[in-house]
């Protein structure tokens, strides 16, 4: 089925992602903060606008951009710039503005930091307070969203092609927390699980964590991707495994059927 389409955060994830849905013959509009990108985001066959979450909602054409079946929200909260209180803020503003739109159907991309570090598995019903999350910035903005018709997409560290995890340690010393487990996620397989998502009418009001099943250790992942890709090794102080969690993704793999393209961290796709 073709689904009029909108997204708003046209970054790493949104501008391929919107790219693959127009190249599936969705009819795509894309948003972005900076003029610069504009023709950017049209050479990629999408429709493009320029936006602002300052908080308030600025832009030329909003009516356009949000007359869709589908909006896709994309805008990852800027903590380390901005207040806690400020992505809940650009959340608020976006649905007053779509007040008057109850059907609205809304697929927010949120992030598996939500949950507290418990040294468990963590599943979606694990949270229902705000007092229980991890991230309370971003549990407070599912919550506003939980009004319309929305998916939530929980997802673990983005990473694949340019961004490859590893950079971030490459040739560190004395590293702690070298006994937990990653959470990491494709991001090939994001922007696939978005597009079966879309192909279906009975998954809305609902929460998925998406996460690659396999959870290695990260003592074990890092140096291996650096030795692979010509990095510096890190190396990994003695320690006990510290605070940690494991994101299960079974509730996504069940209900979507779905079989991920790179289930295994050690086998991501990267550039270097």
């Amino acid at each position: 089925m073709i689904r009029s389409i909108s997204i708003l955060g046209c970054g790493w994830l949104g501008l391929p992602l919107a790219e693959f849905l127009a190249s599936h013959s969705h009819a795509v509009k894309g948003s972005t903060t900076q003029d610069s990108k504009l023709n950017l985001i049209k050479q990629a066959g999408v429709q493009p606008f320029l936006i602002k979450l300052t908080p308030s909602l600025e832009g030329n054409k909003l009516s356009d951009f949000f007359s869709s079946d589908i909006l896709i929200i994309n805008i990852p909260p800027a903590v380390a710039k901005t207040s806690e209180d400020f992505h809940v803020q650009q959340m608020e503003a976006l649905a007053k503005y779509l007040k008057n739109s109850p059907e609205r159907k809304i697929i927010y991309v949120s992030s598996t930091s939500v949950y507290p570090d418990m040294n468990a598995e963590v599943r979606e019903n694990d949270i229902e307070r705000v007092e229980d999350a991890g991230n309370k910035t971003l549990f407070r903005a599912e919550e506003i969203l939980k009004s319309y018709n929305t998916i939530i997409l929980r997802c673990a560290g983005l990473a694949g092609y340019d961004r490859n995890i590893v950079k971030y340690f490459a040739g560190k010393k004395n590293l702690s927390m070298g006994n937990c487990p990653v959470n990491l996620i494709h991001r090939d397989d994001v922007i696939e699980i978005i597009f079966q998502v879309i192909q279906k009418d009975n998954l809305w009001n609902n929460i998925f964590n998406v996460s690659a099943p396999e959870h290695p250790l990260r003592k074990d992942l890092y140096p291996s991707l650096a030795q692979k890709f010509n990095y510096e090794i890190p190396h990994y102080a003695l320690s006990l495994p510290g605070k940690c969690k494991i994101v299960n993704a079974d509730k996504l793999i069940n209900e979507l059927n779905y079989q991920f393209k790179f289930p295994n961290p050690f086998s991501f796709l990267y550039n270097k």
